[in-house]
This record gives structure tokens, sequence and C-alpha cells, in this order.
């Protein structure tokens, strides 16, 4: 299964043990293309970019760090058609719900409408920071955040301006990457202070980040699962002196919704503050949102009448995002107006303290699981952000939910983890420096990408280590699976479309399809 590395790859020094290839049983190679040209002035390229399967066109759609947008067939790897673009290109595509348009970001900030079977962009949106996460589709809205901490809300058929929240970019050290948008189909609760604050906050959670959810005699090499109840720590591990603050106004942190910030006073409808996110209002000064809604650089069809003149509002609903300053925000998806605030920066603050996970909605217990790069792994509550349980873990992505309730977040410093409700560790196994992107879960298997080892698998009950598909320069972009073919897709440093074939494995448990047990949609 290992493929051979390209000519004159320099790989980083590894400090542990050489990786074996493992059990090879659940997957093998159905193909591998060449699909971007080689840029030997780089020495260590990325190709950030993901697969999206079209089932209904018998395509697959991946884009490159050259700008170049590919349709490739499914079953020959053929290019059906390619389009270049000013830009590189590395998000993942998203098809809307009807299979018409291809919602695509590119590093320039600019959101594109793609229209599948014409190939024209029908719309496109301008901002100010790079878009890699994967837009998020609701009804006729779509959303998307930017790498400069703006969250938008636009008219799916137009790309109309709807509103936009936003918190200050900071200006020390931040880890590459940003968190993506998660969505519940509820609003969140607001307490009856909450509701009567002008900003619409009237408390920022301030979590700590010493003493852990953790009996440190519990973790496992991943050999077996630790002995333990699944909620054996829940609400005892919170750290000592870090009970959240309440009743505090969320100082410097919080944005305006259709009113000024200014002194804490709301006046609706007016322009925001400078340095505070407009919801529902203009937009904020230096956002890159045109006057009365009309989408930036928007070709094709004529664009609506700006946020109140969409065929559809806003769903109903909560966005959940984390941003570059530490603080996570619960967003109302049809105002745009904040409903909570958390912070998991180090009270200290400092250097690397992004929030850049994105958040994972656990809505059976009434949960938000968050990540701090310089803390580690908070349970929230849902309703107003408030800490329920922590465990310390430096560098930690994004979580991801496996099934009976287990889940799985990797960290480039301190190995792969799966933790049980609570923040109690199941298994540990370590992992060699590079960039590891989220965990993706099939079944009873989780697959993680590494920007040196290529794809590595473990089983997610025990930790046990399964496979290394190594495409000998790694992987930087986020595998895609696709349950109704059966295949996984990854995209080489290199530029090398890898396509494997998932193969039924009854000891190990494996299944075809997604894990069904993921609560959270993204």
């Amino acid at each position: 299964m290992s493929l051979g590395a390209c000519a004159g790859e320099t790989r980083t020094v590894m400090p542990h043990p050489e990786l074996t290839p493992g059990a090879r049983a659940n997957l093998e190679l159905a193909r591998v293309q060449q699909i971007a040209l080689h840029d030997y002035g780089v020495l260590n390229p990325d190709e950030f970019a993901g697969v999206a399967p079209d089932p209904g066109r018998r395509l697959i759609y991946v884009g490159t760090r050259a700008g170049t947008l590919l349709a490739l067939s499914m079953e020959t790897g053929e290019v059906v058609w390619e389009q270049q673009f000013p830009g590189a290109i590395s998000s993942v595509p998203k098809l809307a719900a009807d299979g018409e348009l291809m919602l695509l970001g590119t590093d320039n900030g600019d959101l594109l409408a793609i229209e599948l079977d014409t190939r024209k962009t029908r719309w496109s949106y301008s901002t100010l920071g790079t878009i890699r996460n994967e837009p998020l589709v609701r009804g006729g809205t779509v959303f998307v955040v930017n790498s400069r901490d703006q969250v938008f809300a636009l008219e799916l058929t137009t790309g109309a301006w709807r509103w936009q929240y936003e918190q200050p970019y900071p200006t020390e050290f931040t880890v590459h990457g940003h968190a993506g948008l998660s969505f519940l189909e509820a609003e969140v609760t607001q307490a009856p202070d909450q509701a009567a604050s002008a900003s619409g906050i009237s408390a920022e959670a301030v979590l700590g980040e010493g003493g852990a959810a953790e009996d440190e005699e519990a973790e496992t090499s991943g050999d077996a699962p630790a002995e333990g109840d699944d909620a054996a720590v829940a609400g005892s591990g919170a750290p000592s002196g870090a009970a959240p603050a309440t009743g505090a106004a969320a100082a410097g942190g919080a944005t305006a919704t259709g009113a000024a910030a200014a002194g804490g006073a709301a006046a609706t409808g007016a322009t925001p503050a400078s340095g505070a996110a407009g919801t529902g209002a203009t937009p904020a000064s230096g956002a890159a949102a045109p006057a009365a809604g009309a989408p930036s650089g928007k070709s094709g069809e004529a664009a609506g009448n700006g946020s109140t003149g969409g065929p559809s509002s806003p769903p109903s609903g909560t966005i959940f995002t984390g941003f570059s300053n530490g603080k996570v925000a619960a967003i109302g998806a049809q105002s745009g107006e904040p409903m909570w605030l958390a912070n998991v920066a180090p009270p200290a603050g400092g250097d690397f303290v992004d929030a850049d996970g994105t958040p994972l909605i656990l809505t059976d217990r009434g949960e938000l699981v968050v990540t701090g790069q310089s803390t580690g792994v908070y349970g929230l509550a849902l309703s107003d952000g408030l800490q329920r349980w922590y465990r310390p873990l430096r560098g930690a992505g994004s979580v991801a939910a496996g099934p009976r309730g287990l889940m799985i977040v990797a960290s480039a410093l301190e190995g792969v983890f799966a933790l049980e409700h609570g923040g109690r560790v199941r298994w540990r196994q370590q992992l060699n420096p590079g960039f590891v992107q989220t965990p993706l879960i099939v079944g009873d298997i989780a697959f993680i990408a590494h920007s040196d080892d290529g794809l590595l698998a473990y089983d997610v009950e025990t930790g046990e280590f399964l496979a290394n598909l190594n495409t000998g320069s790694g992987i930087s972009g986020p595998p895609v699976y696709d349950g109704e073919l059966g295949r996984f897709y990854t995209m080489s440093n290199r530029g090398m479309l890898v396509v494997f074939r998932t193969v039924e494995d009854d000891a190990r448990g494996f299944v075809r399809g997604a894990a069904e047990s993921v609560p959270s949609v993204r």
C-alpha cells in the first residue's frame, strides 16, 4: 500500500519509531493520478484542498494551490472539465442540496457560486481573508467564515449580504487554520439578563486551564480500553480557580448587532462602531461587503435587494465557531446576534491562543465540545457556554464524534486521543511532528491525515494502529469518504489524487458508510 516517494522529497526527521504498514485488510488502492503539476521551487509543498463527490453526475471535484478546479470522472479519473481561478483553492467544494450550485472558497478570500450545468460563476463574494473551511448551507442561506475571524451570511441564489459577525483579529502569533461552522437547528435559550443586554451578551464565560478531568492511571497506550464509567469525571474535573465569570460584560470581545457598540449603548439600525462587527446593519468599516447588500465582484444574474430582498430569510437556529483570539461564540443564525461568548485562551494570553477547532455539537448531552490551542478540550453548555469539563491537551484540533460516545482528537504535539464524555482518556497514540487534519471516522475506524506520514488508521474502541497509507509526500488536506461507493479520496502534498476502496472486515467491525452516531452536522 505504500507509494514511492517523489524524487527530491525531503522528509522530517522522525523522533519516534518508523510506523509499520499495519493491517491493510480494510482498504485497497483503486487509483493514483497526478492532477497538479510539481512546483520544484517549493521544498515542502502543501495541498490543503479536499474532494467533493457528485454521484449524480458521476464526477468528483477538487481544487489545487495553483487555482485550478478539476471535475474528474469517478470511474476513470479522466478530466471532464477544468477552470482556472485567481488564488489557490485550499478548501472542500460544497454542493448545494439541489445539486445545481457548487460553493467554492479561495485563498484570495472569494466565495464563488458555480452553476454546475453551465460551469458559469453565478456570483462571487469577496472578503479580506482566505476561505478554507467548507461553507455551511441551510435553506436559502450560505454561511461562511474566513481567516480574518469574519462570519458572513449570504443569500444562496444571489450572494446578497445578510449579516456578518466578527471578532477583533489578534496581533500576536496565531496557528495555521481556522475553526469552521457548526449549526444547531434550535436557538439557544438566553437568560433574562442576557436578553435585556444592549449588546446581546451579558457575560463571557472565562474558562480555566489548570487541573485535569482525568485519572492518569486510566490512560492506556492503545492496547486495550481503560476501565471506568464514561461519565466518571463529568463535572468533577473543572480546573481550580476556573469558575466561569457571570454577569460581567465581554470587554473588547463583544460585537454589535444592528447597533453601535460604543459605550455599550445600542441604537437599533445604526452603523456598527469601528472595530465591532455589524449584524443586520451596514457592514463594519473594512469589511468586504458592498452597500445595500449586493455581493462584491458578482457575475451573472442580478443580486436582489440586499438582506431583505432575497427570496427567503435566514433560518432559525444557532451557529457555533471559534476565533483566533481564543473566543468561542454562539451566534443566532437568523439575526447574526451573539448569544454568548466563551474564552478558551490562557488567562495570561500570549501567542497561539487560537480556538481553531470546529465546535462539535452533542445534542443529547446539551454540550458543545471546543478546543484551545494552548489549553485543551472543553465541554461547554450549549445554552450559555459555561464550562462542564476540561481536558488539558496542547495543540488540539477539531474533535470528531465516534461510536458509543467516544470522541477522537489529534494533536501533532501530544498524539491521537480517544476521550470519553467528561474528558477522560480512553486511549492515546503518539504521532510524529507535522500538521494533522480533523479525524475522519468511518464505522469503527478513525482516519487521520498527517503532513509527513500520509493517512493513518486507528481502531476507535481500542486505539490499535491499523494502517499507514503513505503517499510519499504526506497529506495536508482532509480525507473524504463517499459512503455510496465506499471510497476514500485524498490529495497528497505533491498533487497526487489517491483513491482507496473499502473492504469489509467483520473481524474489525468495519462497515460501509459514515458513523451514524455523529450528532454534529457541519
